[in-house]
């Protein structure tokens, strides 16, 4: 592991911010994620890297979150509890197909009736941000824009994070379907006001933004990432008499490949029994398989001292300790989900100057490629993988060398200003 001299706070405020970001004060933003209650998942962390960004700008920041928002979410960042249902808790994971249909109208309204409710009660707002849109709320997001835009909604900023499209190979995504007319239809609907720019969709990935531009006949604007965990990078070398340590980071998914990651440690240890290292799996909540059984750990995984099973719920501190005692991020994601999709420990790492080991052909290595460092490893293949990771312990003080070289890049191209920007194109 790596001796690490690294601040958890923001970067001093320069006098040319104040400047830049003086309109700002006074202005009210309201937050929509129906799925936050508790650390599990990138939704806390998102929304308190959105708070903590303008909190010192005088902008009040109201969090419309679950009604079963844990305490200490409440009192880190003001989230009130709004929304009794959550599309993310799999309440429609119906088999039959037109109850999904069915769920998706049904789940529109429920956002809009809640929502047009809060915003009555907790209005008027200079910005509405909603950070995770999918079909289940983009109706309701449609129809609240025509009853609030202008009233209690000045402006309605739609935020979509996953991919619309379907990927297989290396090829483009395919899109067509139900769900893909849907989306075209709610797009036109909305074309008056995203060309007045009362509406603004945003994304967080360029492979996103051109897929959503094709149903949307308008290029969404690619935020950054709002990484605020990371500020410095290390500053200290590597020290080889400590173990290496890998790690995967972020709740664990079957799509993430943490399947791939947990054979491959094995297949390595077997294969390199005198390597000095250690390896971290985040893996606190059930993996389902695609057949609907459970992932299990592997027993002689778990019994092996070399390999941690992070599997407790974690705070904010918890997360950035985990994350910096990793010498290298290992995330090797499935294509089919994340070849558009962002990944945000991936930005964290990078920020960190941590190297990381990556599925090629997806954002992950536009990423590395931009502002990172790293080694590449074919989609799902295990033994790519392990040749991955016996690679990157060969060439380890050089890749961490290299990622600490970069890491300035990436906190620039993710830093708090450039996401203040993003959301507020009028400053």
């Amino acid at each position: 592991m790596l001796t690490l001299s690294m601040s958890t706070q923001f970067a001093p405020e320069r006098a040319g911010d104040r400047v830049e970001f003086a309109a700002l004060g006074g202005r009210r933003l309201m937050l929509a994620e129906e799925a936050l209650k508790n650390h599990v998942g990138h939704f806390y962390e998102y929304n308190r890297a959105v708070v903590d960004a303008h909190r010192p700008l005088g902008v009040e920041t109201v969090v419309a979150a679950h009604l079963d928002v844990s305490p200490d979410v409440r009192s880190a960042i003001g989230a009130e509890p709004v929304f009794p249902q959550t599309s993310w808790d799999g309440i429609y994971a119906h088999s039959n197909p037109w109850r999904r249909y069915l769920s998706v109208a049904h789940h529109n309204y429920r956002v809009y009736s809640v929502m047009r409710e809060f915003l009555r009660r907790r209005g008027p707002f200079d910005c509405v941000f909603a950070p995770t849109v999918t079909i289940h709320h983009v109706i309701g997001w449609q129809a609240l824009a025509r009853a609030e835009l202008g009233h209690n909604m000045g402006r309605l900023v739609l935020f979509f994070r996953n991919s619309i499209g379907s990927y297989s190979g290396s090829g483009a995504p395919t899109l067509s379907g139900f769900k893909q007319r849907i989306w075209r239809h709610v797009f036109k609907a909305l074309r008056p006001e995203i060309a007045t720019g009362r509406i603004l969709l945003a994304t967080d990935s360029p492979q996103l933004a051109a897929e959503y531009e094709l149903l949307a006949g308008a290029a969404p604007r690619v935020f950054p990432q709002p990484n605020f965990v990371t500020r410095n990078a290390r500053e200290t070398p590597f020290n080889p008499s400590e173990p290496f340590t890998f790690g995967c980071l972020g709740p664990a998914r079957l799509e993430k490949g943490v399947d791939l990651f947990q054979e491959a440690i094995r297949i390595f240890l077997a294969t390199c029994p005198e390597a000095n290292v250690r390896f971290v799996i985040q893996w606190n909540h059930p993996i389902h398989l695609e057949d609907g059984s459970l992932l299990a750990v592997d027993p002689l995984l778990a019994d092996d001292p070399r390999v941690a099973i992070l599997n407790q719920e974690m705070d904010s501190a918890a997360y950035e300790a985990a994350l910096l005692d990793l010498d290298c991020m290992v995330l090797p994601y499935r294509r089919a989900s994340y070849a558009a999709r962002i990944s945000g420990v991936a930005v964290e790492a990078a920020s960190a100057g941590i190297p990381l080991i990556f599925t090629e052909n997806t954002w992950v290595a536009d990423l590395v490629e931009t502002c990172g460092v790293g080694i590449a490893l074919r989609d799902e293949d295990v033994s790519d993988l392990v040749r991955a990771l016996i690679e990157t312990y060969r060439s380890r003080e050089e890749l961490s060398r290299q990622a600490r070289a970069r890491a300035p890049e990436a906190r620039h191209a993710h830093s708090r200003e450039a996401f203040l920007r993003a959301l507020w194109p009028d400053l």
